[in-house]
């Protein structure tokens, strides 16, 4: 396959990197210094602390050039995050015009706003799951954990979306292709944004929010059920006690990166992923007072 990734850190590095190892054209659009480092090359790190360098992948500021580059593209994976500034889809989004394209952010709004922009019918929802981390450009560490791409199309079928799956599951990353996406974007916000937010809010991890303060953390979990069901989102019965579940399975000490963003004072998903959940809420017309007070509290820390 031919694979465009908007993005070379933790994700776009990882599953690129692992989708090239296993033979297929995979290039990246970057700038400034990611960019620079990819014409020398591209380094994983796996669990085991396997060191692999991946020699110059095409690489280009476009997708127009990376585009020429491979003669074509299958897919394009929008791996970057949904910062303050950003180009959510890329420097020229209109390059990728009838291109299927996956979104992995995490913000429950992200779908819908590439629904809007690219067509429905190009779109394939996602979620990634891995523990990575950037340890400078162009160079990944995936650390003990999950590594999965799930994604499914917004509407219809997306038969590249197959192919894709089936791509990274041959590689060793587990790909799967679903027909209801959006439960996964939605399940995948109760744990990363509740326990984000509350713990940039109290500043501690995971393991705090858990055994300290659950009531608060289930609370926070609650709201994101409450906007996801009004806006027909169908997530299991139970999926609040779920994800409480799969929290108390973690690493007692891990933070995520957008608790550690703010926490650094640097630019952060603060809004890509709480202001998210309040304008889907208001969407959806419910009230999101939990998150309302979050952000309104985080973003005073920040201006100080």
């Amino acid at each position: 396959m031919k694979i465009g990734f908007l993005g070379a850190g933790a994700i776009g590095g990882y599953f690129g990197g692992t989708l090239s190892q296993a033979g297929h054209e995979v290039g990246y659009v970057a700038r400034g210094k990611t960019l620079e480092a990819l014409h020398s090359g591209l380094t994983l790190i796996d669990a085991s602390d396997n060191e692999t360098l991946i020699p110059s992948p095409p690489a280009a500021e476009t997708f127009a050039e990376l585009i020429e580059q491979l003669g074509g593209l299958d897919v394009a994976i929008i791996a970057t995050k949904a910062l303050p500034g950003n180009d959510t889809f890329g420097p020229d989004p209109e390059s990728l015009t009838g291109i299927p394209v996956v979104t992995t952010h995490n913000s429950v709004e992200i779908p819908y706003l590439a629904a809007a922009h690219f067509g429905e019918e190009n779109v394939l929802a996602g979620v990634a799951r891995v523990f990575a981390t950037r340890l400078g450009s162009a160079k990944i560490k995936r650390n003990p954990g999950p590594l999965s791409l799930a994604f499914g199309p917004m509407t219809g079928s997306i038969p590249v979306g197959q192919q894709l799956a089936a791509a990274l599951n041959e590689a060793g990353a587990r790909g799967k292709y679903h027909a209801e996406p959006l439960v996964d974007v939605w399940a995948k916000a109760m744990f990363v944004t509740t326990t984000g937010t509350l713990g940039a809010l109290v500043d501690r991890p995971i393991g705090y929010l858990i055994d300290e303060i659950p009531g608060q953390l289930e609370a926070f979990m609650r709201e994101v059920e409450t906007v996801a069901r009004a806006l027909e989102v169908a997530l299991p019965n139970n999926v609040v006690e779920q994800t409480m579940g799969f929290a108390r399975e973690q690493y007692p000490q891990a933070t995520t990166s957008m608790q550690r963003d703010i926490k650094d004072r640097l630019p952060n998903e603060l809004d890509a992923q709480v202001g998210a959940i309040r304008r889907m809420g208001q969407r959806a017309g419910v009230a999101t007072p939990l998150f309302d007070f979050a952000q309104d509290v985080l973003e005073a820390q920040l201006r100080n």
